[in-house]
């Protein structure tokens, strides 16, 4: 069973033990788009943020850009039943632990320390970890006018990890994001191959 059904299985275990009625209305938030982001994002050494109510599921991406981890500190006034977790995914990528946490608290995870930063502009940049160089973003703005689309090319380094090279798809999107002043963007993906590291120097 891969590490994203292991942890909707648990998620469905608070959700059953707290009499939460998630699944009666809306249960595609949870087993399709909730499963979908853990697919992309719950790998080795991930930190996630979780809220879940009778009525909606948020996932909180951390650790990988600022703005991702804005998103706890609008979750704990959505519903009076809500139940607060964080989600670590362990090193090997092969386990996780899920610790409830209180309403109070949750907005500290905004707090989670971010390895990640740009080396350039929106259009153009190299994202790095730490001083380990990730990956490359270039996006080019095409279509209309009323209809614009962000032309994203993307390539990682030679031998980064899953966890790496989502965080660089992430900064792409977010970048997409400040140079449309909208979180309403249509991009569009190209990724390019690997980069080795004899041509990076």
């Amino acid at each position: 069973m891969s590490i994203a059904n292991k942890i909707i299985e648990a998620m469905l275990a608070q959700i059953d033990h707290h009499k939460l009625e998630l699944l009666q209305h809306y249960p595609d938030d949870l087993l399709v788009h909730d499963r979908n982001m853990l697919s992309r994002s719950a790998h080795a050494g991930a930190k996630i943020g979780w809220v879940v109510g009778d009525c909606h599921t948020h996932l909180a991406k951390l650790g990988v850009h600022a703005k991702l981890n804005e998103h706890p500190t609008y979750l704990t006034a959505l519903g009076s039943k809500d139940r607060f977790y964080v989600i670590d995914v362990a090193r090997s990528g092969d386990s996780f632990s899920m610790k409830e946490v209180t309403r109070e608290s949750f907005p500290s995870l905004a707090h989670t320390p971010i390895p990640y930063k740009r080396i350039g502009n929106a259009s153009a940049f190299w994202l790095y970890k730490n001083d380990t160089r990730v990956g490359t973003v270039t996006i080019v703005r095409t279509g209309t006018y009323e209809k614009p689309v962000y032309d994203t090319t993307l390539a990682v380094m030679a031998g980064t990890s899953d966890g790496d090279k989502a965080a660089l798809e992430d900064w792409a999107i977010q970048a997409a994001i400040e140079m449309a002043g909208t979180l309403f963007i249509n991009p569009r993906f190209t990724w390019q191959a690997p980069i080795e590291l004899a041509l990076a120097a």
